[in-house]
């Protein structure tokens, strides 16, 4: 599904929209597109509710690296008090996080290193001391020094390394945020895993003494990795980084993201991922995003948004009281709309939840009133009455529905007016019809005959 210390997404800076110039007039920008906070409120809350005393904790138990995956997601909606909350719980148990405990008490893992070094800075604490532990001392000593691997992190653990390019994508942020010595060799180690077209791969080379140790596009090992090139651009971005070298390999990823961007706005991961899921979407968007294509991120967004089921009204299922989580993908909706989310598949929507949160911040807004209008103010029981629908966003989940039926209702990508047949209910009466999304709602009345 996803790798072990993601999600995040980014794209390549857009070049801006202009409106036809009047004759002798210069071309004036176009107006950013409003963006709706709703679906991404939604999320945010419904994370929260999933934490215990500042954690994720799942079936095998506590899980520090989704607990910050959180944390990242909430810090996207501006919940300073949350992320501070969720970064006092892992300080006081980092060395659980970071080191093998008991069994291995003098381990040090780099990735989780680095990345509870970037949740102590995004909460306002300090890394190098943080639970009694040096982050960044920690982490320059998982920094190698001598060639051919100079500047790649490795784990020390007599159960061996398990370092990655998502671990080092962090380590090269936490330490150039700090202004580390070792920031440059890791930055540099981090670059070399970008192939020529601008992909990054997941994994480094496995053979340590081997002197091929960047990316060799189409060999085994340097397949194409969409969630490890959006978390490269993501924490090379937030890095502060911008000397020309970054700003170069930036550019290269935000063309290659764009370029695997389907027309539906999905994206899919790496070879295990293929398939389009919000995961790989949000991080992808969210890459994009920083890197100023707006456009790609708000396509993104509204793909991700497709997969909030927002079951409210009469369109109440098991997923009802789960309001803002997002799943997978179509068939997980379809299964926990019965079922429910199960402990089986509770790790499934909090880490889908938890890694395309974050795009959402681009999810564009209706420009419309939410109204519902009927073909009719008068109706014989029974039959069925068209209803025409406006101000449902792109890609937003609603509900349209009268006393007996309803239906649910997907805002479509380019927005507009949705048009939809409910079925009239049986007495001569006056019967309210309701559409009702995720933070608003409207409503009109018709009456019906015998």
């Amino acid at each position: 599904m996803t790798h072990p210390l993601h999600k995040a997404a980014a794209l390549v800076a857009a070049s801006a929209i202009t409106l036809t110039a009047l004759a002798g007039a210069p071309a004036q920008a176009a107006p950013a597109a409003k963006t709706d906070p709703a679906a991404l409120d939604a999320a945010a809350s419904w994370l929260k509710g999933e934490l215990t005393d500042g954690l994720v904790v799942g079936a095998i138990g506590t899980d520090y690296g989704l607990t910050i995956d959180v944390a990242l997601a909430l810090n996207e909606n501006s919940e300073k008090a949350s992320v501070r909350a969720i970064s006092n719980a892992v300080a006081a148990k980092v060395n659980d996080y970071i080191s093998g405990g008991a069994v291995d008490p003098d381990s040090t893992y780099a990735g989780p290193t680095a990345k509870a070094a970037v949740l102590a800075r995004i909460a306002g604490a300090n890394p190098t001391s943080y639970g009694g532990v040096n982050l960044i001392s920690r982490l320059e000593e998982r920094v190698a020094t001598t060639a051919p691997i100079a500047g790649r992190i490795q784990d020390k653990s007599k159960f061996g390394d398990f370092a990655n390019v998502v671990g080092q994508a962090y380590a090269a942020r936490a330490l150039t945020e700090a202004k580390s010595q070792r920031a440059a060799e890791a930055v540099d180690f981090l670059l070399a895993q970008q192939c020529a077209s601008g992909f990054f791969r997941l994994n480094f080379t496995a053979d340590k003494t081997s002197a091929a140790q960047s990316c060799a596009e189409g060999t085994k090992g340097s397949e194409p990795d969409t969630d490890a090139t959006a978390l490269a651009v993501i924490n090379l971005v937030e890095s502060g980084d911008h000397s020309k070298e970054v700003q170069d390999a930036l550019a290269k990823a935000g063309t290659w993201l764009a370029a695997q961007q389907k027309s539906s706005g999905a994206f899919g991961g790496g070879p295990t991922t293929e398939a389009p899921n919000t995961n790989s979407t949000g991080l992808a968007g969210w890459a994009l995003g920083v890197l100023k294509n707006k456009a790609a991120a708000a396509k993104a967004a509204v793909w991700v948004r497709k997969h909030q089921p927002i079951d409210v009204s009469r369109c109440r299922s098991a997923l009802t009281k789960d309001r803002g989580a997002i799943a997978y993908d179509k068939l997980a909706v379809k299964t926990a709309r019965t079922a429910g989310i199960t402990d089986a598949v509770a790790d499934q929507w909090r880490r889908s939840t938890a890694q395309a949160a974050p795009v959402l911040q681009w999810a564009p807004a209706s420009p419309d009133a939410l109204t519902v209008t009927p073909k009719r103010l008068r109706g014989e029981a029974g039959t069925k009455m068209r209803f025409k629908v406006t101000g449902i966003a792109p890609g937003e989940r609603a509900c349209l529905s009268i006393k007996g039926d309803y239906k649910r209702l997907v805002g479509k990508a380019t927005g507009g007016v949705l048009a939809r047949k409910l079925e009239l209910p049986r007495g001569d009466r006056t019967r309210t019809v309701k559409v009702k999304t995720v933070d608003d709602s409207a409503k009109t009345r018709v009456q019906v005959h015998n």
